[in-house]
This record gives structure tokens, C-alpha cells and sequence, in this order.
């Protein structure tokens, strides 16, 4: 059986539609309804989203089929009624975008094996626009129809359940893309998970008075069973892709700058910040790692000076997600590699620098994107320093400060 993998670009709602629109697909072979019997069955996958990783989901598919199918007698078309659950971190990607509805479309893929045949098909269904909570698991109802299928030889046959791929649409409360993708479509795929059963129904075909060779549709043509056999748990485990046990990894690129209240000067600023993620206690830890800068000042507004400056993370930085954004707390001590006035060093030590981190409670603006980035505000003080030579009380007297600013603007890498 085929199972076409897509584009492996995902995004955080195509879990979603995945699961209905496998649902909907994976009944290929029917009889009319008044025949037919309740069948369900339930499948989990992994699918692996751009700012979640792989996350688990789990498909029920409901239908009618029949015991038995006679040959020369075609199937018709049948219902098919799906309900997909999405996980609460799924959940949290989506409102990490600003996204509140999802659409799009779901492509499954089923195998029929029956006498002679082994017959690949690909259903595509639509995915209504659904509402997505703000916190917690939440289900999408899906439903389509399947192809007509005539089989020429007796015997037994089984429907198997295969892999996934979908094209969805996350949007904004006001019906924008949320950017996930320059059109705002992601194509994904979602791949079973091992050890299970993917059977979703045996039936017989008996004698008819037909000899119609089997067929779906001219997009899907009958393959032989040495080509393409059968799929099962027990003989073909699907692959997944386990969930990340360090965390959902984010990495920006920082440029802005920081000006320091005593000196009345501002130096440049640029770096990165990498950061994992528990999107279930919306938490991070990361690195903050920035380049060494450059500022000058004028004491007293006359007496004009410079200094090389170093900032060094004080232990791993934290932070708590809120809405599209971010809290960081962070810590880090300053350097003051050299300090000139009026070209003259007075300073050259690299350890002349803070006793005391300075600490920041820095926050994202409200338009914070973390598909792309944005601004982060915060403010700090400099402690007293140290190991800066003779003049290092004059030079810690004019350095120490509060109500500095850090005005940086973060790229998602």
C-alpha cells in the first residue's frame, strides 16, 4: 500500500484536521447500507508540527460495512464519521501563533486486499472550520465519503488503515493566516504509531453473477499484492516519531540596544537567545549568549570617555509563555574589558566587573509573533565593580546604576 509522505514542513494544527480527514478517508471497500454493520476503530498517531515537535493524536473512525460483498456487484459510495482528538500542547502551538480556527483538507490512505488484488486508495476530505479552546484537549468531527469498489474473485478480504496527509489553514480571530507558511498552508503528514492493530474490517466476497474487474477511480488504479502487499501493524509496524523528552527548542536572533542612565549613553546590542520549552507548564530555560559591544559617554557632559563591555549570562536564563509571547527572567554580570578618558586608559582588567548580577524581568510586546519574533523590554540596575584597578572606585561610582533599558528586537532563526 502507498503512503505518500507530502511536504515534511508541519504546522501546529494540522494534528487536527489529520485525524478527521484519516477518518474519513480509510473506508474504501463498502456495500449499501441497509446491509451493513457498525464498525469503529481507533488509531494513535504522531505528527510533528514547526513549533510543537511530534505530538501524539488519536483518530476513531465510525462506518457501516458489510459482512459479505458478491462479485460483479458494485459497492457504491459509503459515509464515513470521524472524531479526532487534539492534545492540550497541540493546543498550545495554535495559541502560541494567535490562531483560533483551523480548516483545510485531509488526504488518508487504505489498502483493500482481497483474491488477487491489493488495491491502494486515497480519499481527500474537507475539514470544516473548527474553533480552537484556549487551553486542553478539544475534538474535530469530520465526515466524507468513499469510493465505489467491484471485486471478480470469491474470498476473503480486509481493509487496512494507513498514513495521513493534510493541507490545513490555521487563521486569526479576524480570518488572517497566522504566517505558519507564506500562504498560511502547511502540508503535513502523520505517521501511525507501532503496535497496533490497523484492521479496520474483514469481510467475505462471495459468488456473484459479474466479472468486473476491481476498480476505485482512474486516479487510483489497482496494483498487484507481490508490488504492493497489504499493510498491518503485525507485519508492516508503522514508524512514529516519539515525542521530545528535552523540550520544544526556539532560537532568536537578537539586535538592539541597552542605554545606561548614569553614563547617558547607549551601546549596540546583538546576540541569541535559545530557549527549550514545556508547553504543558508553559515554561522555558535557554542561553542567552551576547556579543561584546562598545559604548561612549561624557562625564559630567564634558569629559568625554569610552568603554569595551562584556555580558556574560548569570546561570541558565527562565522564562513563562503568555498569550503569543514571553516573560523572561534573566541574569547576567557586566564587564568593563577597558575604560578610556580622553583616549587614556584607566582600566584594562577583563575581570573589572559587577559583584552583583543584574537581573531583568523582560517582556514581549503584545504583537509578539513566534513564528517571526518582535520586541522584548525590560530594565536593570549595575551593582558596584570590581578588580578595575586604581581607579576603580571612581569608576564603579559612575557605572553603578538603576533604571537602565534593554530595547532588543528578536528574529526567529
Amino acid at each position: 500500500m502507498r503512503h505518500p509522505r507530502g511536504n515534511r514542513k508541519t504546522a501546529v494544527a494540522a494534528a487536527t484536521a489529520g485525524a478527521v480527514g484519516l477518518a474519513a478517508v480509510a473506508l474504501v471497500a463498502a456495500a449499501p447500507t441497509s446491509s451493513a454493520d457498525p464498525v469503529s476503530l481507533t488509531l494513535n498517531y504522531h505528527c510533528t508540527y514547526p513549533l510543537v515537535g511530534s505530538q501524539p493524536l488519536k483518530v476513531v473512525i465510525n462506518t457501516d460495512l458489510p459482512k459479505t460483498i458478491a462479485t460483479g456487484q458494485p459497492t457504491g459510495a459509503f459515509d464515513i464519521k470521524a472524531i479526532s482528538t487534539i492534545n492540550a500542547d497541540t493546543v498550545s502551538g495554535l495559541n502560541l501563533i494567535g490562531a483560533k480556527t483551523i480548516e483545510g483538507q485531509a488526504i488518508a490512505q487504505a489498502a483493500v486486499a482481497a483474491p488477487g488484488i491489493n488495491l491502494p486508495v486515497s480519499v481527500a476530505n474537507t475539514v470544516a472550520k473548527t474553533d480552537i479552546p484556549a487551553s486542553g484537549d478539544f475534538t474535530v468531527n469530520a465526515s466524507g465519503r468513499t469510493p465505489s469498489l467491484t471485486f471478480d474473485k470469491p474470498g476473503e478480504a480486509k481493509i487496512t488503515v494507513g498514513d495521513l496527509e493534510l493541507k490545513v489553514t490555521p487563521r486569526k480571530a479576524d480570518g488572517s493566516v497566522t504566517g505558519i507558511t507564506p500562504d498560511g498552508t502547511i502540508d503535513a503528514p502523520c505517521t501511525q504509531d507501532p503496535g497496533q492493530s490497523n484492521t479496520l474490517a474483514t469481510f467475505t466476497i462471495t459468488q456473484g453473477g459479474g466479472t468486473t474487474p476491481p476498480s476505485s477511480s482512474a486516479d487510483n488504479p489497482p496494483s498487484s499484492s507481490a508490488d504492493n502487499p497489504p499493510s498491518s501493524s503485525a507485519d508492516n509496524p508503522p514508524s512514529s516519531s516519539a515525542p521530545p523528552g528535552d523540550g520544544i527548542k526556539y532560537s532568536f536572533a537578537i539586535n538592539g540596544s541597552t542605554t545606561l542612565k548614569s553614563l547617558g549613553s547607549t551601546a549596540p546590542i546583538k546576540g541569541s537567545f535559545d530557549a527549550k520549552v514545556d508547553l504543558a507548564a508553559k515554561t522555558f530555560t535557554g542561553d542567552l549568549n551576547l556579543d561584546p559591544t562598545h559604548t561612549d559617554f561624557k562625564l559630567f557632559g564634558f569629559l568625554q570617555g569610552g568603554s569595551d563591555v562584556k555580558v556574560v549570562q548569570h546561570g541558565q536564563q527562565s522564562g513563562t509563555l503568555e498569550g503569543t509571547g514571553f516573560k523572561a527572567n534573566i541574569a547576567f554580570d557586566t564587564f568593563l574589558t577597558s575604560v578610556t578618558l580622553f583616549g587614556i586608559p584607566i582600566s584594562s582588567d577583563p575581570k573589572c566587573g559587577t559583584v552583583a548580577p543584574s537581573t531583568s524581568a523582560m517582556t514581549t510586546a503584545p504583537d509578539f509573533d513566534l513564528l517571526k519574533g518582535g520586541k522584548l523590554t525590560g530594565t536593570y540596575a549595575l551593582s558596584d565593580f570590581a578588580n578595575c584597578g586604581p581607579f576603580n572606585d571612581y569608576i564603579s561610582a559612575f557605572a553603578k546604576s538603576s533604571g537602565n533599558s534593554l530595547d532588543l528586537d528578536l528574529t526567529k532563526k
